[in-house]
């Protein structure tokens, strides 16, 4: 049958292929072109594992990924297909998140409240569990009270979290449903542009806040969520937009649509790990508040993925850190910064 479509279109497999490929799905036989690619050499390899994990047949997509990687030489082809044999399996660790607060003023700072989204489950390809640390929830989000900071000293303020999370594509999208435009966002995306030029947020959350404001106008509704990708042994703070009807729950990533339209619509691989709901906090991902004083203070978050088992790991219990009323502090005086 494959020769047949390939004499039928009278392109080379890997052209037969893109030429079926739409955003909204891979058929059958664009998978098919792509096993014929493969089978031709040089990067018909890549095309077939980028075709099967397009389609969501992720378990295929891993097996291509690997025997590709130990026959390439090129570092980035190799952290390549690395990513993708990682966004390819399932996930099921410990996260880390480590909020760490400096004083690099002269005086005792006194009264620190930290906010940062309440990580939330999203189903039916992620269930998160938080585990304990420094920060409690509290109404949809978590709160760390630091009653004392000495001057010229920092504190590490932890949250664990159980991350279990399966590979999932939301393909076939419908072209349209409740609203919802494949044809319109593809066009919101394609017009936004990566700012030259930014202070605070990254490139990321400023092109996610436009493509939502831009869905709302031609009536799309749109969140932002914010997480983490997975680049190797690191992790990278990322920020991308969700539908919220239509198709609820489906990803829209205006940063990597630029390079990469198929994964940045309606795929969820699990080196892209959501976390939050940033809208609630403003697009930030950790904020301190206090009350006037003489302080001069720096926030930061980073992540890591522990590898534990969450039953055979010792965790704090929750606030072991912190203590009293989160309602105590009027002032808003510093705001941690999405990277």
């Amino acid at each position: 049958m494959t020769w047949l479509l390939l004499a039928f279109y009278g392109f080379s497999p890997a052209d037969s292929c893109a030429k079926l490929v739409t955003l909204g799905e891979i058929p059958e036989e664009a998978v098919l072109f792509a096993e014929l690619a493969a089978r031709e050499g040089g990067d018909g390899a890549l095309l077939f594992g980028r075709m099967l994990e397009l389609a969501g047949r992720f378990d295929e997509a891993a097996g291509v990924y690997d025997i590709a990687r130990a026959a390439a030489t090129d570092p980035l082809t190799i952290q390549w297909l690395t990513d993708r044999s990682n966004g390819s399996g399932i996930l099921d660790t410990v996260l880390v998140l480590s909020a760490e607060v400096v004083n690099y003023g002269t005086a005792p700072a006194h009264d620190l409240l930290l906010v940062m989204p309440e990580p939330l489950s999203h189903p039916p390809y992620q269930r998160i569990d938080l585990l304990g640390g420094a920060f409690r929830p509290d109404s949809g989000i978590l709160v760390c009270i630091v009653d004392t900071l000495p001057a010229g000293e920092a504190v590490d303020l932890p949250v664990f979290l159980h991350i279990h999370q399966e590979p999932y594509s939301f393909r076939p999208i419908p072209d349209s449903r409740g609203g919802f435009s494949i044809s319109s966002l593809a066009g919101i995306l394609r017009e936004t542009v990566i700012p030259t030029g930014y202070d605070g947020s990254g490139p990321c959350l400023i092109m996610s806040m436009e493509v939502m404001e831009a869905a709302g106008d031609r009536g799309m509704r749109l969140g932002v969520t914010g997480g983490l990708a997975r680049r190797g042994d690191s992790l990278v703070f990322h920020a991308w937009n969700v539908l919220e009807e239509g198709i609820p729950g489906l990803p829209a990533d205006p940063l990597l649509f630029k390079t990469d339209s198929l994964r940045a619509l309606g795929h969820c691989p699990t080196d892209i790990i959501p976390l939050w709901d940033l809208l609630g906090t403003d697009g930030h991902e950790l904020s301190i508040f206090f009350p006037e004083q003489e302080a001069s203070l720096s926030i930061s978050l980073d992540a890591s993925l522990t590898g534990f088992q969450p039953a055979l790991t010792a965790l704090p219990c929750f606030g072991a850190t912190s203590g009293g009323n989160t309602f105590a502090f009027p002032a808003l005086d510093a705001k941690g910064a999405f990277r």
